[in-house]
């Protein structure tokens, strides 16, 4: 019983160490794999860099994202942080359809 006893602060220690580091980790490498593997032609992204952009091909791990007119970049796949929903543009105001009126 005294064995247990002097044993069990090392497997707290174990369980906590994955509860706060190895699992959060994981999960968040899930998380990229998805949106790395959910990227197609048409879509808008975030770079690693903090440019946004719309990918124009994808080809195994290069992925050519298009920043403004006739600038195209090729970049790992892995530099797409973030797929942009269909947010509106800064700064416009909503659509009068949108707004629910007469």
């Amino acid at each position: 019983m005294d064995q247990l006893g002097a044993y069990l602060p090392l497997v707290l220690l174990v369980v906590v160490g994955y509860l706060l580091l190895i699992r959060p980790a994981r999960r968040r490498a899930q998380a990229a794999s998805a949106l790395q593997s959910a990227i197609s032609p048409g879509d808008e992204v975030m770079l690693s860099s903090g440019l946004f952009g719309t990918v124009v091909d994808i080809a195994d791990e290069v992925v050519r994202v298009e920043l403004a007119p006739g600038v195209v970049v090729r970049v790992h796949r892995g530099a797409v942080t973030q797929i942009i929903k269909d947010q509106p543009p800064v700064g416009l105001p909503p659509d009068d359809d949108d707004a629910g009126g007469s």
